[in-house]
């Protein structure tokens, strides 16, 4: 897409719908763990079962999905950002999910949601997404 050509106007209402369907993914991501929290606890395991697992994989899928197509209108810097979490959580959900990931996606989820994307200059730039790959680096370390 050639950001160059896009009315400002239109850009943002893009970003605007998107950001609202990412926070929706959130949301539903804090619910989803929400019940694995409950599930786990009832059975005193700490890995998630494999269909817990598999819907919080969707709901990341949608959540980097959403986050990419942002990153769409924004600058390089942004860009590059997106391209290093994106491993990093595929990383923690690829495998065997325990009580500290689901710890981890939480923090990841409400620091999704706080993301400003800054409309003063085209292409955009998402704030926050030092702090959350440096989080995502951390758990990686610790796990």
């Amino acid at each position: 897409m050639n950001v160059e050509k896009l009315s400002k106007e239109y850009m943002i209402q893009q970003v605007v719908a998107h950001k609202d369907r990412l926070r929706e993914a959130t949301d539903h991501l804090s619910q989803t763990l929400s019940k694995t929290k409950s599930k786990l606890k009832a059975s005193g395991k700490w890995e998630l079962d494999e269909k817990s697992a598999l819907r919080i994989r969707e709901i990341i899928h949608e959540i980097m999905e959403e986050i990419s197509i942002i990153g769409g209108f924004c600058d390089n810097w942004t860009q590059n950002y997106i391209r290093k979490i994106a491993p990093i959580i595929a990383g923690i959900t690829a495998f065997d999910m325990t009580i500290l990931d689901r710890h981890t996606l939480e923090l990841f989820a409400t620091m999704v949601n706080s993301l400003i994307v800054d409309f003063t200059k085209t292409p955009f730039r998402l704030s926050e997404l030092k702090p959350i790959f440096s989080m995502l680096t951390e758990a990686v370390k610790r796990k």
